[in-house]
């Protein structure tokens, strides 16, 4: 069981929730994974509208998973959750009645939290690094696309709690140098469970996963996740789910879809060796 965070501290839109979304469905689709996807996001529902098209719909899928007692905690999500931590009433076995169910028993999906006060979502952040160790327990991955707007010290426990973060660059100079920058005066980003992903990936540009490794020193070249407007607009209609299952039968040379399904793959499968090497000893 691995907790994979997706961070980022670079300024730039690095396409990181996107490629949680990404990564976390083919994984889920390609293997007997039971995976959930933890969404941190501050007044944000970027995740949540690529897997659902609208309220209606949430709400149908909703009313067909209900907790013991009858009644439909997933209504309540993050906000839910908390208020069973905060009164020493956590269990593992309540963690997905939480979680909107995207494909039965493969993966699941904790919104963001609701509130559009910061105050609050701070309050709420407090208890994410719980949340994450006790849904680590009954999920074989957890992936948490953590967001910037949490205070320093929740992000600093979330990884903490972490099997691997993966921290988003962009394909720029100035991206990859504040990375150097952060990687010499942080000792933690020198972690060999901190590695690198690239979101909205253009292989056209000079600097290509393998340059980044090379200028970087690092290890593995980055995991990438390449842009491609039809998996953007299917997400925006609340259809990744129907996307990726259309593409999968495509060959890397099929054309932009085949390239990005066969690319978001191999990452995957990267990121799931890298995970077992780290929780399990695997070489």
């Amino acid at each position: 069981m691995s907790v994979v965070t997706f961070s980022n501290k670079d300024k730039r839109e690095t396409g990181q929730t996107l490629s949680v979304a990404a990564i976390a469905t083919v994984m889920a689709i390609e293997h007997n994974y039971k995976i959930l996807i933890l969404s941190t996001d501050f007044d944000d529902k970027t995740v949540e509208r690529a897997f659902f098209k609208d309220n209606k719909t949430a709400k149908s899928i909703n009313s067909l998973f209900r907790n013991k007692a009858g009644a439909t905690d997933v209504s309540n999500g993050l906000e839910g959750l908390v208020r069973l931590f905060a009164s020493n009433r956590a269990d593992a076995s309540l963690i997905s009645s939480y979680a909107r169910p995207i494909l039965t028993g493969r993966l699941d999906l904790i919104s963001s939290p609701k509130t559009t006060t910061y105050k609050e979502y701070e309050n709420i952040s407090d208890y994410f690094s719980q949340i994450i160790e006790v849904a680590n327990t009954i999920y074989d991955i957890v992936f948490v696309d953590l967001s910037d707007a949490i205070p320093e010290e929740n992000i600093e426990r979330v990884y903490n709690v972490s099997t691997m973060v993966a921290m988003g660059l962009s394909q720029n100079k100035t991206s990859i140098d504040n990375f150097l920058k952060l990687k010499m005066e942080n000792e933690f980003y020198q972690k060999n469970s901190v590695m690198l992903t690239i979101g909205k990936y253009d292989e056209e540009s000079i600097y290509t996963s393998k340059n980044i490794a090379r200028y970087l020193k690092e290890g593995i070249n980055p995991f990438i996740v390449p842009y491609c407007i039809r998996f953007a607009d299917s997400c925006s209609e609340g259809q990744i789910i129907d996307y990726i299952l259309k593409v999968r039968s495509l060959a890397f040379t099929d054309g932009d879809d085949g390239k990005f399904y066969q690319e978001v793959k191999d990452t995957a499968e990267r990121i799931d060796y890298e995970r077992r090497s780290i929780d399990f000893g695997i070489k």
